[in-house]
């Protein structure tokens, strides 16, 4: 696995760091450290070097390679994504240097989002281990590459991972839905779309010796994540995403995706998909934008 860790060094950078560096040494990862501080201006600069870095990560016995940018972070971030095959790019939560333009458009962390195919990994405050993965789901279709990622990780750090799927209306097309979020076993059960998507993630976790749950809740999607990351202090939260908005609605509108990184407080984990018309099962499906 190759991995992209970025740093502005500035202080917000920090958090990615500690939290990038533990996950590449358990994941035996190949690391490339990106430099992207050439024209950041916010903040107090942090005080270790990419080189310092990098000579942490070797002493760790990782491969690692250090990279420096000129442009502005999230440019330099999503510049060097688009040049070499990266598995994952590590990044803080960047802030705008104009006030007017955050207040509009949020963290450029969006932006990196937008441009940035490969899975991304928000980590606006470190944690100190890795116990407890939150796998959210729309529609309880868990993408393979969202699925096969988060195994690995969970697989490396012995972490426990929850699939998490909230019913945004009530009645939908099932009238037991309702229940369910009490008696999930049920839906397994069940031959539906919902059941058998629930059922096949749960079991490619279980083939990498995750341990796996799985909890059901109805309400505000954004409202539900929120509630269950702080109830549950699970350490990493991932997202299987399409961000396929573009244009105005995009720039100044939030999503679900940009809510959850901004305000969850721990590491979340974006992974882009793509849908392909089978994978829907006949059924029309809603996704994390």
């Amino acid at each position: 696995m190759h991995l992209l860790l970025c740093t502005d060094r500035t202080l917000y950078s920090e958090p990615a760091i500690a939290f990038g560096s533990r996950l590449a040494a358990l994941l035996q990862a190949q690391v490339t450290v990106l430099d992207a501080s050439a024209k950041s201006h916010r903040g107090p600069v942090a005080s270790a070097s990419v080189a310092e870095l990098c000579a942490g990560l070797t002493a760790a016995g990782l491969d690692c390679q250090p990279v420096v940018r000129s442009e502005i972070p999230r440019q330099a971030i999503i510049a060097q994504a688009s040049q070499e095959p990266y598995d994952l790019v590590i990044v803080g939560l960047l802030q705008r240097g104009n006030p007017l333009r955050h207040w509009l458009r949020g963290p450029s962390t969006r932006r990196v989002l937008q441009k940035v195919t490969v899975p991304v990994l928000i980590v606006p405050a470190d944690r100190p281990a890795l116990r407890r993965i939150l796998l959210c789901s729309s529609d309880l279709w868990y993408p393979a590459e969202t699925i096969e990622l988060v195994g690995q990780i969970a697989q490396v750090s012995g972490a426990e991972v929850t699939l998490f799927y909230v019913v945004p209306q009530r009645p939908l097309h099932y009238p037991i839905l309702r229940e369910i979020e009490d008696a999930w076993g049920a839906l397994l059960q069940t031959d539906t779309p919902q059941g058998r998507n629930l059922k096949a993630g749960r079991e490619t976790l279980r083939k990498l010796s995750v341990e796996t749950g799985v909890i059901l809740r109805h309400g505000p999607v954004t409202e539900q994540i929120m509630a269950e990351v702080r109830e549950g202090e699970y350490d990493l939260v991932a997202l299987g995403s399409t961000y396929a908005a573009q244009g105005l609605h995009r720039y100044f509108v939030s999503s679900i995706t940009d809510l959850v990184v901004e305000h969850a407080g721990r590491p979340v984990l974006v992974v882009r998909h793509q849908r392909s018309r089978s994978e829907g099962s006949g059924v029309a499906q809603r996704q994390l934008p």
